[in-house]
């Protein structure tokens, strides 16, 4: 008798703070399958965030007794994307260690920042301006491909330009998350930034795309890449 194949659950991401990375990754980790709550305290944001993630909810992350009641403890990874407010992202940086979360990746604002929050046991800190200078290093030695954020050894964002058989065509026509099993979060194309674009937008071949997906199926598009990425990654985090 064969054994009853048992389907992995999907894992499940809490995102703090919706601003443009927030967003971005929300609905990126959306599209890739995964379970995502996103929480921010302005409720317009969290309102325009709400069909592209599992649960949005408008709630001050710095209430414990919110945490609790959102069940917080049952999330696989944390995504703490507030560096602005100091306080509040050590503090839920915090809450997310002591309530027990597996990995919890925080945005720092500046280096006294970064080591507090390894201090408090941060499993990932990232600083948008040191970023940058690591990418564009990685831009020189690997120019085909970027990677702006690996969140496990499953997922992770890179920036690539548009490969040579994608340009002039449509995303309906490409149907990348079907052949390429890949979602596409962002392009960037000169001075303008479009977020997750319709099926009826053409690629050309000076855009830059930032790619959601396996490191196997985004080391795959390196390879397809025309020319050289060259990009502030300060622009997406």
């Amino acid at each position: 008798m064969k054994a009853k194949k048992v389907t992995p659950l999907k894992k499940q991401y809490v995102v703090f703070g919706l601003g443009r990375f927030g967003v971005a990754l929300t609905r990126s980790l959306y599209d890739y399958g995964a379970e995502v709550l996103a929480i921010d305290n302005n409720e317009e944001k969290v309102n325009e965030i709400s069909p592209y993630c599992t649960h949005a909810i408008c709630a001050d992350a710095t209430d414990e007794r919110v945490l609790n009641q959102l069940g917080i403890n049952n999330m696989d990874v944390a995504i703490v994307c507030i560096a602005s407010n100091i306080e509040a992202s050590i503090f839920v940086s915090l809450m997310c260690k002591q309530m027990g979360i597996k990995t919890v990746i925080s945005k720092a604002s500046d280096e006294r920042h970064r080591l507090v929050l390894e201090k408090i046991g941060v499993d990932k800190v990232f600083i948008p301006e040191e970023a940058m200078g690591e990418k564009i290093a990685t831009m020189l030695v690997k120019p085909n491909i970027v990677e702006i954020m690996s969140l496990s050894d499953s997922f992770r964002m890179v920036e690539i330009r548009t490969p040579k058989k994608w340009e002039n065509k449509t995303l309906a026509e490409l149907d990348i998350r079907n052949t390429e099993h890949v979602t596409l979060v962002v392009v960037k194309r000169d001075n303008d930034v479009i977020a997750s674009p319709g099926g009826d937008f053409k690629l050309l071949p000076d855009d830059l795309l930032v790619i959601a997906g396996s490191f196997n199926d985004t080391k795959r598009l390196s390879n397809k890449a025309t020319g050289n990425v060259v990009s502030e990654i300060t622009d997406i985090l």
